[in-house]
């Protein structure tokens, strides 16, 4: 099946490096077998794999790109990179080889290497090329995620996820830099960007968008994270929300396809397939448009390919309970005198139906209303639902469910937990205007939902089925422009 949420047929899909050429977005990405267990004596080996699409639709898969090396060699695991070219012919591959093992022989565990290419199909790796962490600023097993850019004036420029040998080392994460005047021959810089909150920004990266210069990276270590940094003068400044995603959003890079600016990442899966798994390394591809605001952050939205790839089919507004009218793509409803909650369904869920789900809207809150909001896969009672919850008194939304887990010694059947194990930010900044522009899409585990330019992706396992609806508590919701589509076979 050809999801939107893309998974590999065989492994997982990891750190992504896209490259776009003729209108092929090209994903590399770092992949593992399903089968690659690994031990305390035994490194998994991790590997570039290769995905193709125009748009984020339909994808093919190609033949590995960079396979890992061997126990001897410096690139046991195959990490993340860039590409860039092609250069007198050449595509070249920046990448870097881990092997925890090389400590032992004296060596560097992270350098960064090199393949070439004259095809983007089939890659060789170069034996001779070498780029180690300078120690005058970084630590020497901490050199990864080269992103490699054409510098102003010319030459190149390479960020690298990177480590100042400080203590406490879980602050000393640095974005590296070093420059080159032919791709051949690198000499490190002091760090482009050092924080002093993370051990590692990894995959760092660095692109314009309307006149402003951005820096993105990932943390895992401070707040699982796609962050990023808006440049002023000779400083970065960090946006009050700074994440591009909920903190299940892992590892994401962007690329300018057809004018517009994509942000591509991973959605971790958790252990257990349950809602209160830990989350685990590599997952389901994740994509949507970044946009910049007038205050220079960057919001998200999703791709009009993929919403233009649903079919539309018809929407079945269906009155639960509380006070509703209901006008074609419209409804408004209402708690009931002497009543405090209202909910009605748009669309139905069905367990067995592998096709991706969409619900877009345009939602007025009443801002007297206690909450209000949208349920995703809620139980025909209301008594469980994934929920996008309104608080406009807060001036927030959040991304939430119900009922939440907790063990308690005399109830050994209460279920209210939720959101505290994975501790996952699902908060966001409710802009103060009058409607709301709200989608909402569903395949499997995975569900994304837009609010205006804000995206939450999180996993959903526990809750499968029911229906998507409104509802209100203590005041009313009107839901208009309602469209429903589904996608997929």
């Amino acid at each position: 099946m050809n999801a939107l949420f893309f998974r590999p047929s065989e492994g997982w899909f990891g750190d992504v490096m896209p490259f776009v050429e003729d209108g092929i977005c090209h994903l590399y990405y770092t992949h593992l077998d399903f089968d690659d267990e690994g031990s305390p004596t035994r490194s998994k080996r991790l590997k570039w794999a290769h995905l193709s699409t125009r748009d984020f639709v339909d994808f093919t898969e190609h033949a590995t790109a960079i396979p890992a090396g061997e126990a001897d060699q410096p690139d046991l695991l195959v990490g993340a990179g860039s590409v860039v070219g092609p250069v007198d012919g050449q595509y070249h591959a920046f990448y870097v080889g881990i092997n925890p093992h090389a400590v032992e022989r004296g060596e560097a565990e992270q350098v960064v290497l090199r393949a070439t290419s004259t095809d983007l199909e089939t890659w060789v790796k170069d034996p001779d090329f070498r780029f180690e962490a300078d120690p005058r600023w970084y630590h020497r097993d901490a050199w990864r995620d080269p992103f490699v850019m054409p510098a102003t004036g010319g030459g190149w420029r390479m960020l690298l996820c990177a480590q100042k040998d400080v203590t406490p080392a879980r602050r000393g994460g640095a974005v590296g830099m070093a420059v080159s005047a032919d791709l051949d021959h690198w000499e490190a810089q002091p760090p482009r960007f050092a924080p002093g909150t993370t051990l590692a920004p990894e995959c760092p990266e660095e692109f314009e968008l309307d006149g402003r210069s951005y820096l993105l990276y990932s943390t895992y270590s401070d707040r699982f994270a796609v962050r990023h940094r808006v440049r002023e003068g000779e400083q970065w400044f960090a946006p009050a929300w700074d994440a591009l995603d909920a903190n299940d959003l892992y590892a994401a890079t962007s690329v300018e396809v057809e004018g517009r600016r994509l942000l591509v990442g991973w959605l971790a899966t958790r252990s257990g397939e349950g809602d209160r798994g830990k989350r685990q390394w590599g997952g389901d591809l994740v994509v949507h448009e970044l946009i910049a605001r007038l205050d220079g952050s960057l919001g998200a939205r999703p791709l009009a390919s993929r919403l233009e790839a649903f079919d539309e089919v018809e929407a079945s507004i269906r009155p639960r309970q509380g006070e509703w009218t209901v006008a074609g793509r419209a409804a408004r409803g209402r708690t009931a005198p002497g009543a405090s909650f209202a909910w009605a369904s748009l669309t139905e869920l069905d367990r067995a139906d592998d096709r991706a789900v969409l619900v877009r809207a345009t939602v007025r809150i009443d801002e007297t209303a206690e909450e209000s909001g949208f349920a995703i896969q809620a139980a025909d009672d209301f008594t469980s639902a994934y929920l996008l919850r309104f608080e406009p008194a807060r001036g927030r939304f959040v991304f939430d469910r119900r009922p939440h887990r907790i063990e308690v010694p005399f109830d050994h059947d209460a279920d209210r937990g939720y959101v505290s194990d994975p501790d996952f930010e699902i908060e966001r900044p409710l802009a103060p205007r009058a409607e709301h522009e709200v989608t909402i899409i569903v395949e499997g585990s995975c569900i994304s939902v837009y609010v205006d330019d804000v995206a939450l992706t999180t996993r959903g396992y526990d809750l499968q089925g029911g229906s998507i609806g409104a509802y209100v508590s203590s005041g009313a919701i009107d839901v208009s422009g309602l469209s429903v589509g589904k996608w997929g076979c």
